[in-house]
């Protein structure tokens, strides 16, 4: 007669013992968690945050407003936002939904008490070491299972720099685990992801109006994809919606090219930045007008 199999044995401070065929066995290399404890921890992390938990982060996209010193620009005028409280060019800014470092903590300490994240190098002193962009890889655990994430802190420096680069890449890598997921859009994630340039796409057809940028992203010397035939290889997809152009702009100004020159189906060139801002000022126009909606978020 054949006999029900038992789980491996384990050894515990009384001695050898072994699990019945009807106990969970506990995956290896997981810290004793299940792998329904660790479904349901993942569940509990994907749980929407309270509205009172959720920030928002202004980002001016429309050049002419940045250079307006706080005054706004002729398309844009300034005004309190209803999201981010602050005064802002209306119709000129995106406001970034995110929860801080606080509400991040309070979230994985709810799911796992034990949970904890180690930074992927350390440095000669053993502390956590940045890589060549300033910013931190960590691997965070929750429930034996790990994710990595990376976080930055923008131009700040100091002791405040080290805090945020720390809370960013745990926020980054819980992000991994399904927490706040539900804050961003797809376009969001990918602003997230790109630093600054949105890949959305409006549904547009593939025709390309006599104003717009060439397409063809190139390979530089190093044979890395160049960021300036990236960025317009992007505004082609997105030429009927302003938002997205907005957003290009913040990635063409944090890699130095949107003041690059861009030859024009016309035969004209231009810098990158005006392209897009000509282009964003003809959208809104129109979008005035009633010929055409704004692209929503």
């Amino acid at each position: 007669m054949a006999h029900a199999p038992e789980a491996p044995a384990t050894i515990t401070a009384e001695g050898p013992t072994s699990h019945t065929f009807f106990q969970a066995a506990r995956p290896a290399n997981t810290f004793g968690y299940t792998r329904e404890q660790q479904i349901e921890a993942l569940h509990r992390l994907r749980e929407p945050f309270k509205p009172e938990e959720i920030r928002y982060l202004p980002r001016v996209w429309c050049g002419a407003c940045k250079n307006s010193r706080g005054q706004g620009c002729q398309n844009h005028r300034m005004a309190k936002c209803g999201k981010c409280g602050q005064k802002m060019p209306t119709g000129g800014h995106i406001d970034l939904a995110y929860v801080g470092h606080a509400e991040a903590t309070n979230r994985l300490l709810n799911v796992d008490p034990f949970w904890d994240w180690e930074p992927l190098t350390v440095d000669e002193r053993g502390l956590p070491q940045v890589d060549g962009y300033r910013g931190l890889w960590i691997r965070l655990t929750v429930c034996g299972m790990s994710r990595l994430g990376y976080g930055h802190a923008g131009d700040k420096t100091g002791g405040d720099a080290v805090k945020e680069v720390i809370g960013d890449a745990i926020r980054n890598a819980g992000m991994r685990f399904g927490m706040a997921l539900d804050l961003w859009t797809s376009s969001d994630l990918e602003i997230i992801e790109s630093g600054g340039a949105s890949l959305e796409q409006d549904g547009q057809g593939s025709g390309q109006p006599s104003g717009s940028p060439e397409q063809g992203p190139a390979a530089s010397a190093d044979g890395s994809v160049d960021h300036l035939a990236r960025l317009r290889a992007q505004a082609l997809e997105c030429w009927g919606s302003s938002r997205p152009l907005g957003q290009i702009i913040l990635d063409a100004e944090k890699h130095g090219v949107a003041d690059s020159d861009v030859p024009l189906k016309d035969g004209r060139v231009v810098t990158f930045r005006e392209l897009l801002n000509s282009r964003i000022t003809e959208l809104d126009k129109l979008a005035a007008q009633g010929g055409t909606e704004r692209s929503a978020a």
